[in-house]
């Protein structure tokens, strides 16, 4: 073993410690500051950010971006008046990042490729899973329907669950946004969907991964129809227009892709055409209400981001700037577009670093996508999917810096990179990418 070698096994070692220490810590803040004092949580992901600038030293244009970025989240959450509500965010996007780095240094072979997805796969099956019975269904199914469900189907409406996570961060009813749900589809389910579909070429690599992405498939696709999130229908026929594009080689998953973008559009008109007039107009007026609503947040956004536009206006500040029109002192997370969310936690230079992050794991996803291994080809397609889904979605909505449900993001990230590296044509079990 080389001093090189050995100076990473440590570092890798140090930064996973680091990682599950600031996971606890961001979960359970009150309990962390109440145990070390409410420096715990800032200390801990300045650390994770320096460690990850320390594992990307091989990656010259990732780690650029980078550092970049993560001076930018430091002068964010200085900047950031109400330090309470933006730590979390910094620790967010810190121990994102951090586990992004961890993942692409230390998957480093095809087994443990295997292993990682297989984790990756059965964490979003759970989180899935657990926010579907952590979401209000009745009101969601209301919406989604345009029913009274208590009237129209009081058999399904007291069967239907009912749990208040209350976790740090949820809505102050205690049940998980349907939105945030939604978003959590669009990040694991372009996985499970890859390793699912795509031919198997080599003995082995893809065991046990199957049957994780058919049930992703059969939970999340559901989760996504009665969510009621626009955004992400947008972002599902979005990607799928991106994959017409950009993949399917063959014709006859060029033609599935098609069927996949028309299919819908012929069921919304079948379904508006078979609707009462006064149901149509109920759901028209809610678009026409939303939009107006996200309309007043994005030129808002602007407005603030003015201001400050080359740091930005401080991480999570927004939401304690905005008072909407329509609804005085109605809570507003971010400014339902992820690329003005970001300019305004960490202005233009910070927009700018996330931005190259991406291209940058795209464009080692591409080369990947382009080698011989099946399982390498199933994670770098599915998670550079990921990755432009929830963009797409970021066009309406966002999954901000620092999100929790962010975390998949960032290992879908890690997971490109691990798929890079781990090519078995590649003699360089170093990660060295320029």
């Amino acid at each position: 073993m080389t001093a090189n070698t050995s100076r990473q096994t440590v570092v890798s070692g140090a930064a996973a410690l680091v990682f599950l220490a600031g996971c606890v810590a961001w979960v359970f803040p009150t309990q962390a500051a109440n145990a070390a004092g409410s420096w715990l949580l800032p200390a801990l992901s300045m650390v994770a950010l320096v460690l990850a600038l320390v594992l990307a030293a091989d990656w010259p244009w990732l780690r650029g971006f980078m550092a970049v970025l993560a001076a930018t989240l430091a002068i964010g959450w200085m900047r950031a008046p109400q330090s309470a509500t933006s730590t979390p965010h910094l620790a967010g996007a810190s121990l994102g990042l951090l586990l992004m780095l961890v993942v692409g240094r230390v998957v480093n072979t095809q087994q443990r490729l295997r292993m990682a997805t297989l984790a990756y796969l059965s964490g979003g099956l759970a989180v899935l899973a657990v926010g579907f019975v952590g979401t209000n269904l009745l009101i969601v199914l209301n919406l989604a329907s345009g029913l009274d469900i208590r009237t129209d189907a009081p058999f399904l409406a007291t069967r239907l669950p009912n749990v208040r996570l209350g976790l740090v961060g949820m809505d102050p009813t205690g049940y998980v946004n349907e939105n945030a749900l939604a978003a959590a589809v669009l990040l694991v389910v372009p996985l499970g969907a890859s390793v699912l579909l795509l031919r198997k070429r080599e003995h082995g690599g893809m065991r046990g991964l199957r049957p994780l992405g058919f049930a992703l498939l059969v939970v999340g696709t559901p989760i996504l129809a009665v969510s009621g999130s626009r955004s992400a229908w947008m972002a599902v026929l979005l990607t799928l227009l991106v994959l017409l594009v950009r993949g399917g080689r063959s014709w006859v998953s060029r033609l599935l892709i098609g069927a996949l973008l028309v299919v819908p559009s012929f069921a919304l008109v079948g379904a508006a055409y078979s609707t009462s007039r006064e149901r149509f107009l109920m759901h028209a007026g809610n678009l026409w209400r939303t939009v107006h609503e996200r309309a007043d947040v994005l030129v808002a956004g602007m407005e603030r981001w003015k201001e400050s536009p080359w740091l930005g206006i401080g991480l999570n500040h927004f939401r304690q700037l905005y008072n909407p029109r329509a609804v005085p002192g109605y809570d507003v997370a971010h400014a339902h577009n992820v690329f003005l969310q970001t300019a305004l936690d960490v202005g233009v230079f910070g927009l700018a670093a996330y931005c190259g992050i991406l291209g940058y794991l795209l464009i080692r996803a591409d080369q990947t996508a382009r080698g011989p291994s099946s399982l390498g080809r199933a994670v770098a397609i599915g998670s550079a999917l990921s990755l432009v889904a929830v963009s797409m979605f970021g066009l309406t909505d966002a999954v901000a810096l620092g999100a929790k449900i962010g975390s998949f993001q960032w290992m879908a990230a890690g997971l490109i990179l691990a798929a890079w590296r781990s090519r078995p044509e590649s003699n360089d079990t170093t990660g060295v990418m320029r």
